[in-house]
């Protein structure tokens, strides 16, 4: 697997992945609230640093790289399991030292990816950033302690 910049015209095939993937793991969605969120994804894939997994010529899923946040991790339903979201965060803790994450509360197996990367729940907001009732876990990366969980759940990552 190769992780690389994503291209301009990947992006119609990300947004098919992501909505993919999202029907998939994002069940507290209804189909309109899907449509009103794909063409705000399509610009949000303008306005991060965006990056591919893939092997040979098939994309296994994409990250989003804020600063030190990862605004997005979408993997193809049929790659989940199979270390392709543990690669593309290893990959952003590698490239950009990122600590932050955002994950929807409604959605508790990115919640406990997140977790056992080594991020912790530091905040939450009743709402999403549009104003749906979609709460927002805000997560930061836990401070390495020795002979911690989560200080082996990160060199496990690296592995």
């Amino acid at each position: 697997m190769q992780i690389v910049a994503a291209q301009k015209e990947e992006f119609g095939s990300l947004l098919l992945l992501w909505e993919e993937s999202v029907r998939q793991t994002h069940d507290f969605l209804q189909a309109a609230d899907i449509e009103f969120l794909k063409p705000k994804v399509l610009d949000y894939f303008e306005e991060v640093a965006l990056f591919v997994a893939k092997r040979d010529d098939k994309t296994l899923g994409f990250i989003g790289i804020n600063d030190k946040k990862i605004e997005m991790l979408f993997v193809s339903i049929d790659e989940f399991g199979r270390g392709v979201g543990r690669s593309l965060v290893q990959f952003a803790f590698e490239r950009f030292g990122v600590n932050l994450v955002d994950v929807n509360e409604q959605n508790p197996n990115a919640r406990a990816f997140y977790k056992r990367l080594g991020f912790e729940v530091y905040d939450r907001d009743e709402f999403d950033s549009f104003g749906n009732a979609f709460p927002i876990l805000h997560m930061k990366l836990a401070p390495l302690r020795s002979h911690s969980g989560s200080q082996a759940r990160r060199q496990k990552a690296k592995t």
